[in-house]
Formats: C-alpha cells, sequence, structure tokens
C-alpha cells in the first residue's frame, strides 16, 4: 500500500508540474512569434509606405520599445520588393538589399504568387525564409515586399527548443525529488490508515464477546420467561450490530488487500446460485422476482468478489424494493467480453435522489435510519470496493420508477 501512494503522489504531483510547464512553454512560444511577427508586419509597412525602398530616416515604429526594434533597424533588414501591374506584369523589381535573389528570380516569385491571389504570407526559397505583402496601388497594380525572416525563425525555433528542454530538465529533477522525499510525505496518511484498520479490528473483536453474551443471556430469558417483544427487540439489535462488525471487518480487509488473485471464474454459476437464494426471500415478502442469467460466462475475476457483488445487490434490492413490486436480475455477455450484471426493484421515492452518494459509507438515504430498512449504508461501500479491486465498474441509474445497478467486468 505504501509503494502504491507513494506512486499516486509522485504521478500527480509530477502531472501537475508538467501541465504547468506545458502552458509556461506554450504560452511562452506564443509570446514570442507574436512579437516576432508584429516586428515583420511593421518593417513591412514601412517599406509598402515607402514606395518599396527602406526609408533612409529613422523610422519611427508604434510601441517599437516593447518590439525591440530601434532606428537601426533600417539598416540590418534584407528585403526585395516588386511591382505588378494589373496585367500581371512586372513593371519594377528592386532587389539591392538582397543577396540570395536576383531581380528576373523575384519577379518569377511575385507573378506565381500574383496568379494564385496570395496577399502575404510566408515563403522559401533556397535556404532562406521571406514573409510578404502586399499593397494595392493605383491603377490597379500591386506592391510586393519581401523580407529575409530566416535568423528570426531560427532563433524562434531556438526559442520553442530551448524551452522543451528546460522543461523536461525541470521535470526530471522535480520527479526525482518527489520520488525522494513522497516516503516522508505519506508515511503519516500510512499510519493513520493503519490506525484506523487496526482500531476497526479490536473494536471489531471487543464487541464480539459482550454481543455473543447478551445473545447467550436473551436466549436464556426466552427458555425460562418464554419470548416477549423485549427479548425479541434484543435479538434484533444484538442480529444488526453482528451484521455491522461484519461488515466493518469486511471493508477493514479489502482495505488491506492491494489487489486480488484474479483467476478465469464460471460467473454464471456463480449469479445463478446467489439468485436461488435470494427468490425466495424476495417471493415470501410478496414481491415479483425475475432472473436472466446467460450460461457459462466467464470473466477474469474472483470467485469471492463475484459472489459479495451479486449478493450485496440482491440484498439492497430485496430490502429498498417498493410493496408488492418486483426485483429483476441479469447477467450477460460471453466469454468476458462486456460481461454485464444488472440488479433492478421498483423504487418509487427514489426520483430526485442524489445517487452518486449511494456508495459513501455509511450514507443512508432515509435519514431517519428507519429501522425497518436494516442497512447501516456500508454494503454499496463494500460494492464499490470490490470492483475497484476487480477492475469493474459499477454505476447506478434511475428511470421510471425503477433503480438499476449495474456492473461491467473486463
Amino acid at each position: 500500500m505504501l509503494n502504491r501512494l507513494r506512486a499516486q503522489f509522485v504521478a500527480a504531483a509530477t502531472l501537475a508540474l508538467l501541465l504547468a510547464l506545458a502552458m509556461i512553454t506554450v504560452i511562452g512560444y506564443y509570446m514570442a512569434s507574436q512579437t516576432f511577427e508584429a516586428q515583420i508586419n511593421m518593417l513591412i509597412d514601412a517599406v509598402l509606405r515607402n514606395g518599396g525602398q527602406m526609408p533612409k530616416s529613422s523610422i519611427q515604429f508604434e510601441a517599437s520599445e516593447r518590439l525591440m526594434l530601434s532606428p537601426e533597424q533600417q539598416f540590418e533588414t534584407r528585403f526585395f520588393s516588386v511591382i505588378i501591374d494589373k496585367e500581371g506584369v512586372v513593371r519594377n523589381a528592386n532587389t539591392e538589399s538582397v543577396f540570395s535573389i536576383d531581380d528576373e528570380e523575384a519577379a518569377e516569385l511575385t507573378v506565381t504568387l500574383s496568379r494564385k491571389n496570395d496577399t502575404d504570407g510566408q515563403i522559401m526559397h533556397d535556404s532562406s525564409i521571406f514573409y510578404f505583402k502586399s499593397n494595392q496601388m493605383p491603377g490597379g497594380g500591386r506592391m510586393y515586399v519581401f523580407i529575409d525572416c530566416t535568423s528570426r525563425v531560427w532563433i524562434l525555433r531556438q526559442v520553442q527548443h530551448y524551452l522543451l528542454v528546460v522543461s523536461l530538465v525541470i521535470l526530471l529533477i522535480f520527479s526525482l525529488i518527489l520520488i525522494f522525499l513522497s516516503k516522508h510525505v505519506v508515511n503519516p496518511f500510512i499510519r493513520n490508515s493503519e490506525k484506523q484498520k487496526q482500531f476497526i479490528t479490536n473494536a471489531s473483536h471487543e464487541l464480539k464477546t459482550p454481543l455473543a453474551v447478551i445473545s447467550a443471556n436473551t436466549e436464556m430469558t426466552e427458555v425460562l420467561n418464554g419470548k416477549s417483544k423485549w427479548t425479541e427487540s434484543t435479538m434484533r439489535q444484538v442480529q444488526r450490530l453482528n451484521a455491522l462488525v461484519s461488515e466493518l471487518v469486511t471493508l477493514s480487509k479489502l482495505d488491506e488487500k492491494d489487489e486480488l488473485v484474479l483467476s478465469n471464474v464460471n460467473a454464471s454459476e456463480i449469479v445463478e446460485e446467489q439468485a436461488e437464494n435470494f427468490a425466495q426471500v424476495v417471493l415470501q415478502q410478496g414481491k415479483e422476482f425475475t432472473k436472466e442469467v446467460e450460461p457459462e460466462i466467464v470473466i477474469k475475476a474472483e470467485k469471492r468478489g463475484v459472489q459479495e457483488l451479486t449478493s450485496i445487490l440482491l440484498d439492497n434490492a430485496a430490502k429498498y424494493c417498493d410493496d408488492g413490486g418486483k426485483v429483476a436480475i441479469s447477467f450477460s455477455g460471453k466469454n468476458g467480453k462486456g460481461a454485464r450484471l444488472t440488479v433492478t426493484n421498483t423504487y418509487a421515492a427514489g426520483a430526485g435522489v442524489d445517487y452518486r452518494r449511494f456508495f459513501e459509507r455509511f450514507y443512508r438515504e432515509d435519514e431517519s435510519h428507519n429501522s425497518k430498512k436494516s442497512g447501516f449504508g456500508i454494503g454499496l461501500s463494500i460494492a464499490q470496493e470490490i470492483c475497484k479491486k476487480l477492475g469493474a465498474k459499477i454505476q447506478v441509474t434511475y428511470k421510471n420508477g425503477d433503480i438499476t445497478f449495474a456492473i461491467q467486468f473486463k
């Protein structure tokens, strides 16, 4: 249990850090790329406004301090511009401020973009990356401006790479520290859990002796003086306490087991047997009982666990079924593929009930704890714990006056 709790703690903390680092990486890269694009757009707009030439005077860029653009930017920027008329004929090409492309290549590239109606975007030429943008000119022509962004793109990719590497390194170091410290962190919880289980076990053993004495004394009183409503009430309460002690011990044992030993079991036989055991109990209460159990359904489970699950659900259905109502059990699915156990009973008072709380320990929908319903709110909690051990899933639904508990086995 200690190793499992440590693993869960480390996994949860590591996942939280991973999500935080992922957010930081994504936000950091997004902000860097937005700044990069804003810088390029400002430079392109400056060239477009100046007729395809970089302004000779200091360029006044809006928010230039935030975007880290200086007046010297005009001398650092490699660009070329092309003017094309409305017929698609190149009228002027300026490639003086770029080395990797000549006038002919610039004209051919611009004509291609014009035919595709591309007015802005990114292109690759040889090993260089250019961002481009165009403006409509008087007379129907267009001016295209291309700015070399190779170094900026490379820097942006390096930023992304470094962010990922640093995040992974931080995650690794943090995980190692967590693994080292996890034992000290979870030890208090383990000790508290063990003390609780030890208390339940000890209390259960201590209760058994006085309960046995009370039961024996009551039986002797009935032998000597005959039964009375007082002795019958005492025996009922003794039986209730014995049932409670048994359920508490069952819960404690389930908590102690990390895993159940699973094997192939004929679940159909187990469900059929439990259904037969409860059928007479339900019928004696004046209620209807039906069962549909497909034969030879084999699942990967633990025999005692399947017995407990079926018994708990049938006992719960019989206990809370409406007077004159019906209880139905169904088991279907071959060879463990979608094997499903459902137990349904009529429950007129079920509308508006918070069914999510049904699996809480000691929870009972009847808050008055009416003694006619002899449960303690532990049975369904035990069923949920068994399902976790078996790798199964339990659900509860309510529809048209019927409540259904369903268990889906692997």
